[in-house]
């Protein structure tokens, strides 16, 4: 493997970089241009130089040459020994540069000629005049012509041009190596220690120092490196503990949960074991908060932290998942028993008493217990399959511990089936609106009707909204419900008033998230106009839960569909907070006393009491009572002797769909014009 593959990252799931050139053949392959270049251009420049030089002396030394010929021939020129001329010539032809030399006499005849070799390109000529002197006699006798060639001089050149060339490739050759050698150990191996350790790094997030010894630059900055590792070490362990532990605890979060649990599920453990698995939600922590302040809310979950470790073995494992939620786990217990009792004891350790700004609280929890084989496969889903068993403790029964079981399994599955299919039961219209009436306990006239939905499923049947509003609330789908009951009940209203019944009233059930929004009252504006009824024939039912959770909110939308004319009723009266203040802070015109205190009327003194309370305490403040659940003739007998002026329940009609509804009210005769008097009044206050 070459150094270019052995510097990328082969666990790397980023998509593959462009391949990188060592710097040291980058700085080679930018090297060799210039040096190459360099080396022409000097062999070059110094060859021209002595090329030239060459050239000017040869050019001198022809002219000395033709000078000192004409000197011996100018005497036997002008006495015309040309015979002597000639020898003269002869003798200069020796000269491996002379091509040929020509004598002219004084008319310009050419008396003499000597030619060594054929001309060629390289060919030059000097020529220089003759002059003889006797005494008194000075004269141009004539002149000589020596021609000469260069073509030595350029063979010489262009041969050590070769060779200059040939030494300066070898040159740089040999400088290329030691450039190669030198970058290799000055650059190239610490840039490779400090890449493998840079790689090794990422791979594993350890730091690993660069095991550089040079003391050059390169030295330093692999120092400078490893100090940075150095430092940087402490900073990415504690990095690493954090992403995998909850800052507020300092327990393991879910992060840490999962990759735990991928761990035993793939190494397994000893066949006959069984894993223990505690989900663990605090009950009402929201109140802790509320009352105390969210500092507080974070000592407090320090506290359970500290009791959940104390409470545990040293193999057990503690996390904290987030908000209220913890997770215990004992990797090891024998029976299903065995972990209940683990569970239960987890549990007990909550439930002692904390000590907040100078107040005991006690904690409360909820534990869902889910075991399974320590060789299971699947023990990642432990949390899901605990949460299962956690809520229905939530569900069913507060602060226990409750063990994942067939059922339960069954029953969440369901669940699950159901929440999935709510889009669709909208989308196919498989919500429905059934209605039960309320009626006038001295006269029985029907003076109202309570719009209850219900869910006819295509596999499982007509069901009840008691299991499927919470997955409609958890979906997300509350205001999507009351919308389609608003729009069902207007509907409603205009059949009554085609059937003659228009004294009728329609009650709807306003879910808490509700009261939060302020645009409920336009719309229940807007749905009356577009069936043209009045939104005084709609009653409006609320829990005393829903007040509490926002109360300037709830109060202010309770208002607005007040102004409209609606009626507001409080639903389940003493079930809930049960404080008698709500009942004057409230904007109300009904109370709905549960069915709980109905059911054993006449019987129970107790209940009877209660609601003689609650009907003084309406007569006092101007509001009408409605009794639930009345199922009994004496229950609806006790009722008017308490002065309780309106009930509903099986003992007049089962909640049934309209159709079946409005032909039972065609059986029964018109309700006579003093129930629509007797029944509250409400003046509507239109809003501008």
């Amino acid at each position: 493997m070459g150094k270019d593959e052995a510097m990328t990252d082969p666990a790397s799931n980023e998509p593959a970089a462009p391949r990188l050139r060592p710097v040291v053949r980058a700085m080679i392959w930018a090297t060799v241009p210039v040096l190459l270049l360099v080396q022409l251009l000097a062999s070059t420049g110094i060859e021209a130089s002595s090329f030239w030089s060459q050239i000017s002396q040869l050019d001198a030394h022809m002219a000395r040459v033709a000078e000192s010929r004409a000197e011996l021939i100018a005497e036997p020129l002008w006495k015309m020994r040309y015979d002597q001329v000639t020898g003269v010539l002869n003798e200069i032809m020796n000269d491996e540069t002379i091509a040929g030399a020509t004598v002219y006499d004084d008319t310009g005849a050419a008396i003499a000629r000597v030619v060594a070799r054929s001309e060629d390109h390289s060919i030059a000529e000097i020529s220089r005049p003759v002059h003889y002197s006797n005494g008194n006699i000075a004269v141009q006798a004539g002149r000589i012509v020596i021609a000469y060639s260069h073509a030595g001089l350029y063979a010489d050149a262009g041969s050590r041009m070769v060779r200059l060339l040939v030494v300066g490739l070898l040159a740089t050759f040999a400088t290329l190596i030691a450039m190669r050698i030198s970058a290799n150990v000055f650059i190239g191996r610490p840039l490779a220690a400090m890449m493998s350790a840079i790689q090794r790094s990422k791979q594993d997030g350890r730091a690993y120092p660069a095991d550089v010894t040079s003391s050059n630059e390169f030295g330093q900055l692999a120092r400078a490196f490893n100090a940075m590792q150095h430092t940087t070490s402490g900073a990415l362990d504690r990095l690493g503990h954090m992403a995998g532990h909850d800052p507020l605890t300092g327990l393991p979060n879910r992060r840490s949960l999962t990759e735990r649990l991928a761990v035993a599920s793939r190494d397994g453990g000893r066949p006959d074991a069984l894993v223990a698995f505690c989900f663990i939600d605090l009950d009402d922590f929201k109140g802790i908060n509320d009352t105390f302040g969210h500092e507080a809310g974070d000592q407090f979950l320090v506290h359970i932290a500290e009791r959940l470790r104390g409470a545990v073995e040293a193999e057990d494992w503690v996390a904290r998942l987030g908000g209220d939620e913890f997770v215990v786990i004992r990797p090891e217990v024998d029976h299903e028993k065995a972990a209940h009792a683990f569970a239960q004891q987890v549990l007990d350790a909550i439930s002692e008493p904390i000590r907040l700004h100078d107040k005991q609280v006690v904690p409360r929890a909820s534990i869902g217990l889910a075991v399974r084989r320590a060789d299971d496969p699947e023990l990642s889903h432990l949390p899901t399959l605990a949460d299962i068993a956690l809520y229905h403790a939530k569900s069913k029964a507060p602060g226990t511990v409750a063990v994942l079981d067939e059922a339960l399994q069954r029953d969440y599955r369901r669940r699950r089936e159901l929440e999935l299919a709510i889009p669709t039961g909208f989308a196919e219209g498989q919500f429905e609106v059934w209605y039960q009436s309320q009626v006038d306990l001295e006269s029985h006239d029907v003076v109202g009707l309570e719009a209850l939905i219900r869910w006819r499923h295509p596999e499982h049947g007509v069901i009840g909204p008691g299991e499927f509003l919470p997955l409609i609330e958890r979906s997300g789908n509350n205001a999507r419900l009351t919308r389609y009951v608003l729009t069902d009940a207007c509907w409603a209203l205009q059949r009554l008033a085609a059937a003659a019944r228009p004294q009728i009233r329609i009650a709807i059930n306003l879910p808490p998230s509700e009261l939060a929004d302020h645009s409920l009252a336009a719309e229940l504006r807007a749905t009356c106009a577009r069936f043209d009824v009045a939104a005084s024939s709609l009653e409006l039912e609320i829990t005393e839960g829903s007040l509490i959770n926002n109360i300037a909110s709830a109060t202010e939308t309770l208002h607005r569909l007040r102004r409209l004319g609606a009626t507001i009723a409080l639903d389940d009266f003493g079930t809930g907070y049960s404080s008698l203040a709500h009942l004057r802070r409230f904007p109300l015109d009904k109370v709905k006393i549960d069915k709980a205190f109905i059911s054993e009327i006449p019987n129970s003194a107790e209940d009877k009491a209660i609601v003689g309370v609650i009907a003084s305490l309406a007569g006092t403040l101007g509001l009408t009572l409605v009794a639930e659940g009345i199922e009994r003739p004496e229950q609806a007998a006790a009722m008017r002797e308490m002065g309780v002026r309106f009930g509903q329940g099986y003992l007049y009609q089962r909640p049934q769909p309209l159709d079946a509804v409005l032909e039972w009210l065609e059986k029964r005769p018109m309700a006579e014009s003093r129930i629509v008097a007797d029944s509250p009044s409400i003046a509507p206050e239109f809003a501008g």
